[in-house]
Formats: structure tokens, C-alpha cells, sequence
């Protein structure tokens, strides 16, 4: 097992447009991670579903913080259940590598800034908490305002929640710390219950659920949901101003608002207007 196998990530993505982090995955500009934090779940699934990308959301999450959004790079990490020949491989692999801590440890510490680490934990919620406070507290801090989707367990949810700049989407809490599980891969195309995630992925985590966003639809994304934000605001100023009817302005514009809408963006968009 390589746990840093650049090239493997490399040939996973070969329709990322993007720069590349050490390791191989995907580097969504820094700018397009900024800005995927207005997009909706229905816009970005709108475009995903377009390109036929239809299986890459997920829902019924407990968010430990509902009201802010979580957006990130996606390195990924795969549990199975423990089988106690391939779990001695697996340690043996780390000693000589020098990994420190339970295994859960050794992903989070390959974590960077506005990375999200996206666990296959196969569900498992007794037995199956990814971390505690301890763990999310490293998290937070090596991703500077990332943080987790874990499709499992986590535990101290009561210091958790305090943490700032951190948000996760868990599938349930229990007090038991994670055993009986064995990490076989960092970085590989994992599943997070009906979605198939890969690292680089864009993560967008909203109060609907997660969408994961593949890289060379990541502008896309952003863009129409910009547009999308700016007609709206387009037409309902024009409600408001008595030029156009509800009705007129919830269906396909006629042509003639097509070329007031044009016209008006010639000298407003999104930061004129103040909708960054």
C-alpha cells in the first residue's frame, strides 16, 4: 500500500485543468473555493446533472453547523471492517513509514489549508467515530477553515461544536471511540452513500446536503450560479419597479427582457450590486 502514490491521483483526474498539489490531487484555484461558497445545492446539482454527473449528492446528515456553508478540496480515506491479517500489514506499513497515532490520524495529518476530509466509514456510528475533539481540533487547524464529511461516527460532539472555523456533516454520534475498522487507502475514488467521490473533488456542504464536485466542472458551477444570482436580482428589481409582472419574470424571458437584462449588465454585476 502507498499511501502518497502521486501519479495514481494524476491518472484518476486527467480532465482537471487545474495546477496540482504535491501529491497529485486536483488544486481548484484558491479563488473558484472562495466563490463556490454561494452556489446552492440545486444550482451545482443542476449543472452536475447536465454534464451527466447524477450521482454525486448526498443527504441526511447531522451538520454541526447548519447555518455555515463548507467548502473544500476533498482528500479521501477508506475503512473496511477489521480483519486482523490485513490490520498488521497495515501498522507495519506505518511503523516504517513513521506514522504516528491511530490510523485515523495518519490522513488528517495530510491535510492542508481549505482541504475537507471525506471518510468512507461504511456507515458505522457505534465503534465508528472518525474523531473526537482531539482530532477535530488538528483538522480545523490544518485546513484553516475546512473541515469533515464522514459517513459514520464522531464522539465529543459537545466540545466539537464549540471549535471556530470548522464544520461536519456525520451520518450520527455516540460516545465510543473508532475500532474494529482498519484504513486501507488515503486518496483513491471512495463511496459516501450515493455519491462517488474522488481527491480534488470540490466539497459543497449546505443545510440540503453534500454535493462533490469534479474539477473540470468546478467553474461552471460557479459561474452559473453566479448568473443566476444576478438575473434574479435582475428581475425582481424589475418587479419592484412595476416593469414586469411575477409572471412574466418566473418563466422563460421573452426577448425583449433578454435585451434589457443584457443591456443593464453592460454597467452592474455582482459587486456593484453588492451580491459577492
Amino acid at each position: 500500500m502507498n499511501w502518497n502514490d502521486k501519479q495514481k491521483n494524476i491518472d484518476l483526474t486527467p480532465k482537471n485543468p487545474f495546477d496540482r498539489f504535491d501529491d497529485g490531487r486536483p488544486k481548484v484555484p484558491d479563488d473558484i473555493i472562495h466563490r463556490m461558497r454561494r452556489v446552492t445545492s440545486e444550482e451545482a446539482w443542476g449543472v452536475l446533472n447536465s454534464n451527466d454527473f447524477k450521482l454525486q449528492f448526498e443527504g441526511d446528515w447531522q451538520i454541526l453547523h447548519p447555518d455555515e456553508i463548507l467548502v473544500g478540496r476533498a482528500v479521501t480515506c477508506r475503512y473496511v471492517p477489521l480483519r486482523p491479517d490485513l490490520n498488521e500489514v497495515i501498522e507495519d506499513i506505518g511503523k516504517e513509514e513513521g506514522r504516528v497515532g491511530g490510523q485515523n490520524s495518519w490522513a488528517i495529518d495530510t491535510l492542508v489549508e481549505n482541504d475537507v476530509i471525506v471518510v468512507d466509514l461504511f456507515g458505522k456510528i457505534i465503534w465508528g467515530t472518525f474523531a473526537g475533539d482531539n482530532l477535530a481540533t488538528a483538522i480545523a487547524s490544518n485546513t484553516n477553515g475546512g473541515g469533515m464529511v464522514v459517513d459514520g461516527g464522531m464522539r465529543d460532539y459537545q466540545r466539537v461544536v464549540e471549535l471556530e472555523n470548522f464544520n461536519g456533516f456525520i451520518k450520527g454520534l455516540d460516545p465510543t471511540p473508532i475500532r474494529d475498522v482498519s484504513l486501507v487507502e488515503i486518496n483513491v475514488p471512495i463511496r459516501i452513500g450515493a455519491a462517488t467521490v474522488l481527491p480534488g473533488d470540490v466539497v459543497l456542504g449546505t443545510p440540503t446536503g453534500v454535493t462533490f464536485i469534479p474539477p473540470h466542472l468546478a467553474q461552471d458551477v460557479v459561474e452559473r450560479s453566479e448568473n443566476v444570482r444576478l438575473r434574479d436580482y435582475f428581475g425582481q428589481m424589475r418587479i419592484r419597479e412595476g416593469v414586469y409582472t411575477p409572471g412574466e419574470v418566473d418563466r422563460k424571458w421573452s426577448e425583449p427582457m433578454e435585451d434589457d437584462f443584457a443591456e443593464w449588465s453592460k454597467t452592474h454585476n455582482l459587486e456593484t450590486e453588492g451580491l459577492n
